[in-house]
Formats: structure tokens, sequence, C-alpha cells
């Protein structure tokens, strides 16, 4: 997906933070501006009013604590929003919109934008939470913040561990070679979720199955929050509804890398499957049967429905459980070793082929050097290897 302007100067400046390393400690604050100071500096508006009841620092306290205890989950749920916000869609993607930023009944999406410019990678602002006053310097960036990833608890994303990865995609046991995702994030409904409850109470005398669900990662925002809805969906070629596969390999051919946040540490590229429970109900439709009624849809147009394919004409019986994460450049997590000359070389490799470049020349010049080869002779004689 094509980056706008914006996004451009976001990553720039990432980049430039992660050359310059870890913040400077707080004695030397009092000499330079940190990251924050000059992202604030670039004069975004404050925020005249707020709906918040919690004092300042609690939401600080609470925001800190949901950074620290799952890093990757908080960054997933950012990015996703930050897609959703940058995108032409906005007004369908970006849904649920921060209320901070509806002025009479419109929303301003470019105050919003300037808002996410200003927005640090997420363990540098969890850093500079800690230091005194940091509420009344950056309150729209961390008013925003809070309200995406603690205002929306429902639902709960939370990452999973790389061992039970393989049990996860045994839920749906494809036959398509494909590449295994990058990362894989749960997603928990709470216990006061009345879809959740709403879904349980349909799946009663009915057995469940998983599908794969292939979309534009600005629609994740979306997703999350309100589920796969049967009117948001654009493909009808063979009916109207949401369109899931157990093929993992189909579902990706429909989540293109799509860019969400310069600041993430997921990478800025990155695409996303959904991992679905569906309830075996006689409205999802399904193209492994030769039972008519349940392979064909009336608005069908292409006939009846692929191998491999489900068709689901009622929201109500999908829930999205996982979140499959492909990211173009995911970065390490732990550190490479600095020490050693082969990590000097690995560090510095257009340095490295240039000065490997100057002795290949050096030494086919020294080889036509007649003086050079009147020298060698004479070496060769007194060593004694003639």
């Amino acid at each position: 997906m094509a980056c706008n302007d914006k996004n451009h100067e976001v990553a720039k400046g990432v980049r430039e933070w992660k050359q310059n390393g870890q913040c400077q400690a707080s004695q030397e604050r009092t000499a330079a501006k940190t990251g924050l100071d000059i992202l604030y500096a670039s004069g975004i508006d404050r925020l005249t009013s707020t709906t918040d009841v919690e004092n300042a620092e609690k939401k600080i306290a609470s925001l800190m604590h949901f950074l620290k205890k799952d890093p990757r989950a908080a960054d997933l749920k950012w990015s996703l929003f930050v897609a959703a916000s940058n995108t032409y869609r906005f007004d369908s993607c970006l849904k649920p919109f921060p209320p901070m930023y509806i002025k009479n009944e419109c929303k301003d999406i470019e105050a919003l934008r300037r808002a996410i410019e200003a927005v640090p990678p997420l363990p540098m602002l969890c850093r500079e939470l800690g230091e005194p006053n940091t509420y009344e310097a950056y309150r729209e960036t961390i008013e925003l913040v809070y309200w995406v990833l603690l205002r929306l608890r429902e639902p709960y994303i939370k990452s999973v561990q790389k061992e039970c990865y393989d049990s996860i995609l045994r839920k749906v046991p494809f036959e398509m070679p494909v590449a295994t995702p990058n990362l894989i994030f749960q997603v928990e409904s709470t216990k006061q979720s009345v879809a959740e409850e709403k879904w349980k109470s349909s799946a009663k005398g009915h057995a469940t199955f998983y599908a794969y669900h292939g979309s534009r990662l600005e629609n994740f925002h979306s997703i999350v929050h309100y589920g796969l809805q049967q009117n948001m969906c654009k493909r009808s070629q063979f009916g109207k509804g949401i369109y899931l596969s157990s093929e993992l390999g189909v579902s990706l051919a429909y989540s293109p890398m799509g860019y969400g946040w310069g600041g993430s540490l997921l990478g800025s590229e990155i695409s996303c499957i959904a991992l679905c429970e569906l309830i075996d109900h006689p409205d999802v439709k399904r193209g492994d049967t030769r039972d008519n009624a349940q392979n064909t849809l009336n608005d069908s147009v292409g006939g009846r429905i692929p191998d491999k394919y489900f068709v689901a004409i009622n929201s109500d019986l999908v829930r999205v459980r996982y979140l499959l994460l492909y990211a173009q450049d995911l970065p390490t997590s732990s550190p490479p070793d600095s020490s050693g000359l082969f990590s000097w070389f690995k560090q510095h490799k257009l340095l490295t082929f240039v000065l490997g470049y100057v002795v290949l020349l050096a030494s086919v010049g020294l080889t036509q050097n007649k003086q050079v080869e009147k020298y060698y002779r004479l070496f060769i004689q007194k060593a004694g290897f003639e």
C-alpha cells in the first residue's frame, strides 16, 4: 500500500531515533531536547477538554503498565489504528473513532493525523512517561494513546508464545505450502462481552470449526473491535457474505503487505490474517459439500462455492480468535554481537566493499611493476624457495 507523506516523515524520524540509540539520561535532558520534545515542538494543539474522569497519575501508571506487560500486542493495536487513520477510506475503516477529534459531529481527521505524527515509538513513550510533568507537557499524545490502548478494552489482544504456534495452526490443517506467520496474537473477549455471549448462545447445539479470513491491513482496526460484518465485505462472486478459507495461502492473497506505522516494533510493513471460529450452521455455506442448499447462494454469479471456501451470511456466527502477522522486516529482539573484526565488517558493508576493491586494484598494479617483481625474485632466492 502506498504511503502518504506523513507516514514517510514518521518513518524517517524513527530511523533517526533508532540510529541515535536509547534516550539520554535524565541529567542530560536539561541540555538537550528529548525525542518527545522534538515531536511536540511541531505545533500540535492541546485538547481543551476531556471526558476522562481518571486523574493524570492513574492514566500514566495504567499506560506504563500496559506498555510494559505486552509491548508487541500494544504495538499491534496501535499500528492497526494508525493504518485505519491514514487510509482515504477512514470513514468506514476507522471505527471506533476517537471522540476527542469529533467537532460539531464532524470527524477532524487532519487533526488526528497530526496527533499521530507526534507519537514516538512506544518503548520511548513508556520511558518518557516516568518523567515528571509529562502529562502537562504531552497531554494530547497521552490521551490519544490511552484511548486506543486502554479505553478500547473490548477485545483484549495478547501475544502468543512461539511454542504454541503449531497447535494454533493445526486448528485448520492446510495442504498448500505457506510461510509460517512471524507472530500470532490471541483475541480474547471480556466477560461482559455482549457479542461473545450472543455467539455462545447461537453455538448451543452446533459444532464449531476454524477458518482463515484475509483483508487489507487498514480494515483490521474495525474487524478487531466490531468483528467481521457481512455488509462490509466487498466480495460477492459466489453471493454476499463473509468469505473464509481452510487454506492459509488462499487468505494470504487477500492480505497484501500494508503500511502500519513507522515507529512500530513489528516493522512498518505488515500483513494480517484473522483465524476465526465459526458455528456449523445452515447460514454458513461451504464448498466441500455436495448439498446444493449448502454450496450455492441464491445471489451467486459464479455458481457453486469453490472447495476450501466458506461464506457466512450471518455475522453473528463468526468470531475472530487469533491474528496471524506477517512482517516485512521484523526487528530482532536481541541485539547482535558487536565485538570482533568480523562483526565490524558486517556493520560496515559498503566500506568493506570499497576497501576490498582498493586492495584488488593495488594487487593488480603491483604485479605489473618491474621493481616489485625484481625485489620479489630477490626475496624468493634469499629465502631459499628456488
